[in-house]
């Protein structure tokens, strides 16, 4: 894994409080990828449902932990994720997949669905609001107007915009085309109104997801396989909070959640992420 040096973490937690996401350019190496889209035909192979073959898969740090634990365990990425949620960040699923190619007669002028992501709610002020989850995207391509690229209503998180269901597969006067390429992670809040496009590229289009929550909410993927019971082991033994966490072991929580809430987030956050750092 890569980093991201053109503009520094401040600069991206601005964008993501103005905008509902940023963008983190080429954090996902070449080799990365390539090894990704090979696990992914493995494991289509691998479907033993008659007639069945599938395009989604989570649970992917317990089907291939050597690929895609570094990646969902990224340092600079988390330092992100906590500068935003605090130290309090779970998994809930990372997801690989690989969107079959629709016809363009039956992509015309049409979106995959707008939405807001899990635990959201449209917002009640314009206020910003720490997001219960984010959702981490990359693409294995870039993302070009025949791959079907994501967009976003740029302010939603902090806005009432909704509309009629309706128009949920119509694109939108406010939306914007998230320039992303190959290896790129955008970060999203979960109250963004955001959708895809159709591909049309007649291939796959191979997406990533990392999706994080608050260590007090449900994960969607299964924590007490073999590969993730080790990957726990070796944190415990290392006394290493920050993936104990990932994994919905949080040993501050009760602490921390019953703080008084006396001093501002970010200020105290910052407090407790560097008392474990010194541990």
């Amino acid at each position: 894994m890569s980093t991201d040096s053109g503009i520094d973490l401040q600069q991206h937690l601005a964008q993501f409080k103005q905008d509902g996401y940023t963008i983190f350019k080429g954090v996902l190496t070449s080799d990365f990828m390539e090894q990704a889209k090979r696990k992914f035909a493995d494991m289509q192979r691998e479907v033993i449902i008659p007639g069945k073959r599938d395009w989604w898969f989570g649970n992917m740090c317990e089907y291939a932990p050597k690929l895609i634990f570094p990646a969902v365990s990224n340092p600079f990425l988390l330092d992100f994720a906590e500068m935003i949620m605090g130290p309090f960040v779970q998994i809930d699923n990372i997801t690989l997949s690989g969107f079959p190619s629709d016809s363009k007669e039956e992509a015309k002028h049409r979106v995959s669905g707008w939405h807001r992501d899990r635990y959201a709610q449209v917002p009640r002020s314009d206020a910003y609001e720490r997001p219960l989850s984010i959702n981490m995207i990359s693409y294995f391509q870039d993302m070009t107007t025949e791959y079907g690229p994501l967009r976003v209503i740029p302010g939603s998180h902090r806005n009432r915009t909704a509309f009629d269901m309706s128009y949920k597969f119509s694109p939108h006067p406010d939306e914007v085309v998230a320039s992303v390429q190959a290896g790129d992670v955008i970060v999203t809040h979960n109250g963004l109104l955001h959708t895809g496009t159709p591909n049309t590229s007649g291939n796959t289009r191979f997406f990533f997801s990392q999706y994080y929550n608050l260590t007090w909410l449900r994960h969607t993927d299964n924590f007490s396989g073999p590969n993730i019971s080790l990957l726990i082991e070796q944190a415990r033994a290392a006394n290493d909070h920050r993936t104990l966490r990932l994994f919905g072991i949080d040993e501050h929580l009760e602490q921390r959640c019953n703080s008084g809430f006396l001093i501002e987030d970010e200020v105290v956050w910052r407090r407790w992420m560097e008392e474990e750092r010194k541990r």
